[in-house]
């Protein structure tokens, strides 16, 4: 005779149950969790914070990123606004978080200027790419005043210039007062004394620099390094 156990099936029942209900029970519980989260006000964006601003407006910032106040801060793309205010001129990177329960914290790192360009009584600065990206009314300290015709980050006479200013000797660096490149062929350093040094275009840089160098000794004012094997002074 075969013994069925029914109390057997009735306790597989009951244990059935109880995972259909405890699966039910934490899918509801996590529906109410996404819905808390994103569909009520307990989680949203009330504040946007802006840090690494030292001359950046905070509010073209602000503006850029585009999180709209009551937004749902989990359904914040974070990357997407990082890439809406690195295209803020003076932002070189962004990099943007969340401060939960209410706050968007954005961290930018400014451009640092290389070039000052003399624009209308002011000054265009230019960082180490090329980026023109301020416009000021005194030089900063630490900029190279340089004439160029239209600072860009795809103008050959800017990217020449920024090329030829790391190769400079620490002597060359101390009398420059400014750089004319009105073609990126024409590269000329203005230094202390009226003096002049013309550099042709940027290749050969580092051998210009030597002989530039070697030619600051010698009373002329005006020294073409342009063909550094043949320099000329008069």
């Amino acid at each position: 005779m075969v013994n069925k156990r029914p109390g057997r099936k009735r306790g597989l029942g009951r244990k059935a149950r109880l995972l259909v209900t405890a699966v039910a029970g934490a899918a509801v519980l996590a529906g109410a969790s996404l819905w808390i989260v994103y569909g009520t006000g307990a989680f949203a964006v009330e504040s946007v914070v802006v840090r690494g601003a030292s001359f950046t407006d905070h509010e073209q910032v602000t503006k850029a990123a585009g999180v709209a106040e009551g937004t749902a801060i989990a359904a914040v793309d974070t990357d997407e606004v990082a890439r809406r205010v690195s295209k803020v001129p003076a932002v070189r990177t962004a990099t943007v978080s969340r401060d939960w329960p209410h706050g968007i914290v954005i961290t930018i790192k400014e451009r640092k200027p290389r070039l000052a360009v003399p624009k209308d009584r002011k000054f265009i600065l230019v960082d180490e790419a090329g980026v023109a990206f301020r416009t000021v009314s005194k030089q900063p300290s630490g900029t190279v005043k340089t004439t160029v015709s239209d600072p860009a980050r795809d103008d050959a006479a800017t990217q020449a210039v920024l090329s030829v200013l790391p190769k400079l000797s620490p002597e060359l660096e101390k009398l420059l007062v400014s750089v004319e490149a009105p073609t990126q062929s024409r590269i000329e350093l203005k230094l202390k004394g009226s003096r002049t040094v013309f550099w042709g275009d940027s290749s050969r840089s580092d051998r210009k620099a030597e002989v530039a160098t070697s030619l600051l000794k010698r009373t002329e004012k005006h020294l073409d390094v342009s063909a550094p094997d043949v320099p000329t002074v008069s």
